[in-house]
Protein backbone atom coordinates (compact mmCIF):
# COMPACT_ATOMS: atom_id res chain seq x y z
CA UNK A 1 0.00 0.00 0.00
CA UNK A 2 0.79 3.54 -0.43
CA UNK A 3 2.04 5.90 2.56
CA UNK A 4 3.35 9.00 2.75
CA UNK A 5 7.24 9.26 3.34
CA UNK A 6 6.82 11.37 6.29
CA UNK A 7 4.63 8.86 8.18
CA UNK A 8 7.00 6.05 7.00
CA UNK A 9 10.13 8.39 8.82
CA UNK A 10 8.15 8.50 12.10
CA UNK A 11 7.41 5.42 12.03
CA UNK A 12 11.21 3.98 11.70
CA UNK A 13 12.70 6.45 14.21
CA UNK A 14 9.72 5.61 16.59
CA UNK A 15 10.41 2.22 16.36
CA UNK A 16 14.48 2.81 16.42
CA UNK A 17 14.07 4.76 19.55
CA UNK A 18 12.35 2.40 21.24
CA UNK A 19 14.96 -0.11 20.52
CA UNK A 20 16.90 2.00 23.04
CA UNK A 21 18.37 4.42 19.81
CA UNK A 22 19.23 8.46 20.54
CA UNK A 23 16.87 10.52 18.71
CA UNK A 24 19.62 11.64 16.28
CA UNK A 25 20.87 7.91 15.82
CA UNK A 26 17.68 6.46 15.08
CA UNK A 27 16.78 9.91 12.55
CA UNK A 28 20.37 9.09 10.73
CA UNK A 29 19.89 5.00 10.53
CA UNK A 30 16.25 6.60 9.43
CA UNK A 31 17.74 8.10 6.43
CA UNK A 32 19.79 5.75 5.09
CA UNK A 33 16.86 3.41 5.38
CA UNK A 34 14.20 5.43 3.14
CA UNK A 35 16.86 6.30 0.71
CA UNK A 36 16.89 2.44 0.02
CA UNK A 37 13.36 2.61 -0.04
CA UNK A 38 13.38 5.81 -2.29
CA UNK A 39 15.63 3.84 -5.22
CA UNK A 40 13.32 0.46 -4.69
CA UNK A 41 16.08 -1.33 -2.89
CA UNK A 42 13.50 -2.97 -0.11
CA UNK A 43 16.67 -5.32 1.08
CA UNK A 44 18.80 -1.94 2.17
CA UNK A 45 15.06 -1.05 3.46
CA UNK A 46 12.33 -1.16 6.41
CA UNK A 47 13.89 -4.90 6.47
CA UNK A 48 16.36 -3.71 8.19
CA UNK A 49 14.23 -1.93 11.27
CA UNK A 50 13.30 -5.60 12.07
CA UNK A 51 16.88 -6.82 11.38
CA UNK A 52 18.42 -4.13 14.05
CA UNK A 53 15.39 -5.45 17.02
CA UNK A 54 16.79 -8.68 16.30
CA UNK A 55 20.55 -7.77 16.62
CA UNK A 56 19.64 -5.82 19.78
CA UNK A 57 17.49 -8.07 20.91
CA UNK A 58 20.77 -10.90 20.83
CA UNK A 59 22.90 -8.02 22.22
CA UNK A 60 24.87 -7.48 19.14
CA UNK A 61 24.54 -3.60 18.82
CA UNK A 62 26.00 -1.03 21.19
CA UNK A 63 22.95 1.66 21.27
CA UNK A 64 23.78 3.96 23.53
CA UNK A 65 28.00 4.12 22.91
CA UNK A 66 30.00 6.31 21.21
CA UNK A 67 32.45 5.26 18.42
CA UNK A 68 36.09 6.80 19.04
CA UNK A 69 38.86 8.21 16.71
CA UNK A 70 41.96 6.29 16.27
CA UNK A 71 43.66 8.07 13.95
CA UNK A 72 43.41 11.85 12.95
CA UNK A 73 45.24 13.61 9.94
CA UNK A 74 45.04 15.58 6.95
CA UNK A 75 44.87 12.53 4.73
CA UNK A 76 43.60 9.96 6.90
CA UNK A 77 40.48 9.01 9.68
CA UNK A 78 40.78 5.71 11.70
CA UNK A 79 37.05 5.26 13.50
CA UNK A 80 36.62 2.37 16.07
CA UNK A 81 32.95 2.27 15.60
CA UNK A 82 32.58 0.30 19.44
CA UNK A 83 29.92 -2.14 18.06
CA UNK A 84 27.60 0.90 16.90
CA UNK A 85 25.50 0.74 13.49
CA UNK A 86 27.70 1.22 10.50
CA UNK A 87 24.83 3.15 9.16
CA UNK A 88 25.71 5.85 11.86
CA UNK A 89 29.56 5.76 11.71
CA UNK A 90 29.38 5.76 7.95
CA UNK A 91 27.43 9.14 8.34
CA UNK A 92 29.29 10.85 10.86
CA UNK A 93 32.69 9.86 9.22
CA UNK A 94 31.50 11.00 6.10
CA UNK A 95 31.15 15.12 7.70
CA UNK A 96 34.73 14.69 8.83
CA UNK A 97 35.90 13.14 5.69
CA UNK A 98 34.37 15.58 2.94
CA UNK A 99 36.10 18.79 4.86
CA UNK A 100 39.54 16.84 4.52
CA UNK A 101 39.22 15.62 0.67
CA UNK A 102 38.23 19.83 0.29
CA UNK A 103 41.15 20.43 1.76
CA UNK A 104 43.96 17.45 0.84
CA UNK A 105 42.46 16.70 -2.37
CA UNK A 106 41.94 13.18 -0.70
CA UNK A 107 41.55 11.13 2.12
CA UNK A 108 41.79 7.40 2.85
CA UNK A 109 39.08 6.38 6.18
CA UNK A 110 39.09 3.13 8.16
CA UNK A 111 36.19 2.16 10.19
CA UNK A 112 36.08 -0.96 12.50
CA UNK A 113 34.02 -3.23 14.51
CA UNK A 114 30.75 -1.51 13.12
CA UNK A 115 27.93 -2.68 12.86
CA UNK A 116 25.12 -3.05 9.24
CA UNK A 117 26.24 -0.59 7.05
CA UNK A 118 23.03 -0.24 4.98
CA UNK A 119 22.27 1.27 1.56
CA UNK A 120 26.30 2.47 0.57
CA UNK A 121 24.60 4.04 -2.31
CA UNK A 122 23.35 7.03 -0.15
CA UNK A 123 26.71 7.41 1.34
CA UNK A 124 28.71 7.80 -2.68
CA UNK A 125 25.80 9.88 -3.48
CA UNK A 126 25.99 12.29 -0.83
CA UNK A 127 29.63 12.68 -1.35
CA UNK A 128 29.09 13.05 -5.02
CA UNK A 129 26.68 15.83 -4.63
CA UNK A 130 29.28 17.44 -3.09
CA UNK A 131 31.41 17.41 -6.10
CA UNK A 132 33.66 14.21 -4.57
CA UNK A 133 34.66 11.01 -5.54
CA UNK A 134 33.53 8.27 -3.36
CA UNK A 135 34.91 4.92 -3.81
CA UNK A 136 34.57 2.48 -1.37
CA UNK A 137 34.88 -1.33 0.23
CA UNK A 138 32.36 -2.39 3.09
CA UNK A 139 32.33 -6.38 4.38
CA UNK A 140 29.76 -8.17 6.41
CA UNK A 141 29.28 -11.34 7.73
CA UNK A 142 28.72 -14.84 5.50
CA UNK A 143 26.65 -15.37 2.80
CA UNK A 144 28.67 -15.70 -0.05
CA UNK A 145 29.99 -19.16 -1.32
CA UNK A 146 33.42 -18.44 -3.52
CA UNK A 147 33.43 -19.76 -6.92
CA UNK A 148 34.25 -23.49 -6.88
CA UNK A 149 33.52 -23.96 -2.60
CA UNK A 150 29.99 -24.85 -1.09
CA UNK A 151 30.77 -23.09 1.74
CA UNK A 152 29.91 -19.50 2.77
CA UNK A 153 32.91 -18.32 3.81
CA UNK A 154 33.02 -14.35 2.63
CA UNK A 155 30.46 -11.63 2.69
CA UNK A 156 28.05 -10.46 0.10
CA UNK A 157 30.63 -7.34 0.39
CA UNK A 158 29.67 -4.55 -2.25
CA UNK A 159 32.29 -2.39 -4.49
CA UNK A 160 30.66 1.12 -4.33
CA UNK A 161 31.96 3.94 -6.70
CA UNK A 162 30.27 7.38 -7.15
CA UNK A 163 31.41 10.39 -9.43
CA UNK A 164 30.13 13.50 -10.30
CA UNK A 165 28.69 14.73 -13.16
CA UNK A 166 26.98 17.31 -14.82
CA UNK A 167 24.06 15.29 -14.86
CA UNK A 168 23.04 13.32 -11.90
CA UNK A 169 25.77 11.57 -10.11
CA UNK A 170 26.93 8.10 -11.33
CA UNK A 171 27.15 5.58 -8.97
CA UNK A 172 28.44 1.88 -9.24
CA UNK A 173 27.00 -0.08 -6.31
CA UNK A 174 27.09 -3.64 -6.48
CA UNK A 175 27.41 -6.56 -4.23
CA UNK A 176 29.97 -9.44 -5.16
CA UNK A 177 26.79 -11.61 -4.88
CA UNK A 178 23.93 -12.49 -7.37
CA UNK A 179 21.80 -11.59 -4.98
CA UNK A 180 21.90 -10.28 -1.33
CA UNK A 181 21.18 -10.89 2.16
CA UNK A 182 18.63 -8.37 2.52
CA UNK A 183 16.76 -9.72 -0.71
CA UNK A 184 16.47 -13.00 1.35
CA UNK A 185 15.08 -11.23 4.69
CA UNK A 186 12.35 -9.59 2.27
CA UNK A 187 11.48 -12.73 0.76
CA UNK A 188 11.19 -14.80 4.27
CA UNK A 189 9.29 -12.17 6.05
CA UNK A 190 6.79 -11.56 2.41
CA UNK A 191 6.79 -15.34 2.32
CA UNK A 192 8.08 -15.35 -0.80
CA UNK A 193 10.78 -16.79 -3.34
CA UNK A 194 14.07 -15.86 -4.26
CA UNK A 195 15.37 -16.56 -8.39
CA UNK A 196 16.84 -19.73 -9.36
CA UNK A 197 20.39 -19.90 -9.68
CA UNK A 198 21.63 -17.20 -6.78
CA UNK A 199 21.63 -19.30 -4.17
CA UNK A 200 22.15 -23.11 -2.53
CA UNK A 201 20.76 -24.97 0.45
CA UNK A 202 23.53 -26.35 3.17
CA UNK A 203 24.18 -29.40 0.67
CA UNK A 204 25.74 -27.37 -1.97
CA UNK A 205 21.99 -27.82 -4.03
CA UNK A 206 20.07 -25.08 -5.81
CA UNK A 207 17.21 -23.56 -4.33
CA UNK A 208 14.54 -20.45 -3.97
CA UNK A 209 13.94 -21.00 -0.15
CA UNK A 210 15.26 -17.83 0.99
CA UNK A 211 15.43 -19.91 4.36
CA UNK A 212 17.55 -22.81 3.19
CA UNK A 213 19.52 -20.27 1.35
CA UNK A 214 20.72 -18.55 4.54
CA UNK A 215 21.29 -21.91 5.84
CA UNK A 216 23.29 -22.61 2.19
CA UNK A 217 24.66 -19.44 0.87
CA UNK A 218 24.54 -17.00 -1.77
CA UNK A 219 26.83 -17.51 -5.39
CA UNK A 220 29.24 -14.99 -6.93
CA UNK A 221 28.02 -12.34 -9.11
CA UNK A 222 29.87 -13.49 -12.56
CA UNK A 223 31.33 -16.66 -10.83
CA UNK A 224 35.13 -16.08 -10.33
CA UNK A 225 34.83 -12.39 -11.08
CA UNK A 226 32.21 -11.79 -8.38
CA UNK A 227 34.35 -14.08 -6.19
CA UNK A 228 37.63 -12.37 -6.50
CA UNK A 229 35.59 -8.70 -5.78
CA UNK A 230 34.73 -10.11 -2.45
CA UNK A 231 37.95 -11.82 -1.31
CA UNK A 232 39.30 -7.92 -2.23
CA UNK A 233 36.74 -6.23 -0.51
CA UNK A 234 37.86 -8.48 2.72
CA UNK A 235 41.27 -7.74 2.34
CA UNK A 236 40.59 -3.65 2.37
CA UNK A 237 37.06 -3.79 4.48
CA UNK A 238 38.43 -6.68 6.75
CA UNK A 239 42.03 -6.74 7.13
CA UNK A 240 43.28 -3.67 6.98
CA UNK A 241 40.64 -2.05 8.91
CA UNK A 242 41.55 -4.61 11.83
CA UNK A 243 38.09 -6.02 11.39
CA UNK A 244 36.61 -9.69 10.57
CA UNK A 245 38.06 -11.08 7.31
CA UNK A 246 35.16 -13.47 6.18
CA UNK A 247 34.86 -16.66 8.50
CA UNK A 248 39.15 -16.45 8.94
CA UNK A 249 39.33 -13.61 11.28
CA UNK A 250 36.56 -12.32 13.85
CA UNK A 251 35.36 -8.86 14.84
CA UNK A 252 32.67 -6.60 13.58
CA UNK A 253 32.52 -5.67 10.19
CA UNK A 254 34.92 -2.64 8.67
CA UNK A 255 34.92 -0.95 6.43
CA UNK A 256 37.25 1.36 4.09
CA UNK A 257 36.62 4.14 1.43
CA UNK A 258 38.82 6.81 -0.40
CA UNK A 259 37.30 10.17 -1.08
CA UNK A 260 38.93 12.28 -3.76
CA UNK A 261 38.96 16.01 -5.07
CA UNK A 262 38.79 16.04 -8.98
CA UNK A 263 39.79 19.77 -8.37
CA UNK A 264 43.18 18.39 -7.16
CA UNK A 265 43.24 17.64 -10.92
CA UNK A 266 41.92 19.65 -13.18
CA UNK A 267 38.76 22.37 -12.96
CA UNK A 268 35.38 20.63 -11.32
CA UNK A 269 33.51 22.04 -14.06
CA UNK A 270 35.91 20.83 -16.78
CA UNK A 271 35.39 17.22 -15.00
CA UNK A 272 32.03 17.29 -14.58
CA UNK A 273 31.16 18.25 -17.82
CA UNK A 274 33.73 15.40 -19.65
CA UNK A 275 31.78 12.76 -17.69
CA UNK A 276 28.66 14.39 -19.00
CA UNK A 277 29.78 13.68 -22.48
CA UNK A 278 30.51 9.73 -21.61
CA UNK A 279 27.19 10.09 -20.70
CA UNK A 280 25.76 11.13 -23.06
CA UNK A 281 28.03 9.19 -25.74
CA UNK A 282 26.98 6.03 -24.02
CA UNK A 283 22.60 7.08 -24.22
CA UNK A 284 23.59 8.02 -28.10
CA UNK A 285 25.21 4.75 -28.88
CA UNK A 286 23.02 2.09 -31.09
CA UNK A 287 21.15 0.09 -29.19
CA UNK A 288 20.50 -3.52 -29.11
CA UNK A 289 16.80 -5.33 -30.40
CA UNK A 290 14.19 -4.12 -27.89
CA UNK A 291 16.37 -1.70 -25.85
CA UNK A 292 14.64 1.37 -25.51
CA UNK A 293 17.09 3.27 -23.69
CA UNK A 294 20.78 2.78 -22.05
CA UNK A 295 21.22 3.56 -18.89
CA UNK A 296 23.99 4.64 -17.09
CA UNK A 297 25.06 3.67 -13.00
CA UNK A 298 22.60 4.92 -10.91
CA UNK A 299 20.70 6.99 -13.31
CA UNK A 300 17.44 4.32 -12.90
CA UNK A 301 17.65 4.53 -9.39
CA UNK A 302 18.43 8.48 -9.04
CA UNK A 303 15.29 9.08 -11.06
CA UNK A 304 13.01 6.41 -9.15
CA UNK A 305 14.69 8.18 -5.80
CA UNK A 306 13.21 11.98 -7.79
CA UNK A 307 9.78 10.27 -8.62
CA UNK A 308 9.29 8.98 -5.25
CA UNK A 309 10.40 12.46 -3.12
CA UNK A 310 8.22 14.42 -5.60
CA UNK A 311 5.08 11.85 -4.72
CA UNK A 312 5.32 11.93 -1.40
CA UNK A 313 4.91 8.47 -0.82
CA UNK A 314 6.20 4.79 -1.47
CA UNK A 315 5.02 1.36 -1.62
CA UNK A 316 5.14 -0.56 1.93
CA UNK A 317 3.68 -3.80 2.20
CA UNK A 318 0.71 -4.49 5.29
CA UNK A 319 3.01 -7.12 6.46
CA UNK A 320 5.74 -4.90 7.26
CA UNK A 321 3.61 -1.42 8.18
CA UNK A 322 1.97 -4.27 10.70
CA UNK A 323 5.45 -5.52 12.11
CA UNK A 324 6.76 -1.38 12.50
CA UNK A 325 3.99 -0.33 14.56
CA UNK A 326 4.37 -3.56 16.40
CA UNK A 327 7.85 -2.14 17.59
CA UNK A 328 7.07 1.42 17.64
CA UNK A 329 3.74 0.56 20.10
Amino acid sequence: MKISISEVEKLSTTALVKLGFSENDASLITKNIIDGELVGKKSHGLIRVLNAKKRVDAGKVNVDGQSEIIKNTDTQLYVDGKSKPGFIVCYESLEIAMEKAKESGMVMVGLKDVGVTGYIGSYARNVAENDLIYIGFHNSPGGLVPHGSTEPIWGTNPLTIGVPTEKSPAILDMASSMTTWGDLMVAKNEGKTIKNGVAIDDEGNATSDPEKAMEGGILPVGAHKGSGIAFMVEMLAGALTGSMVGSAVEGGWGSFYILIDPASFRSIDEFKKDAGLAITRLKESNKMKDVKEIYYPGERSYRLRKSNLEKGEIEVSETMLKQLREIAD
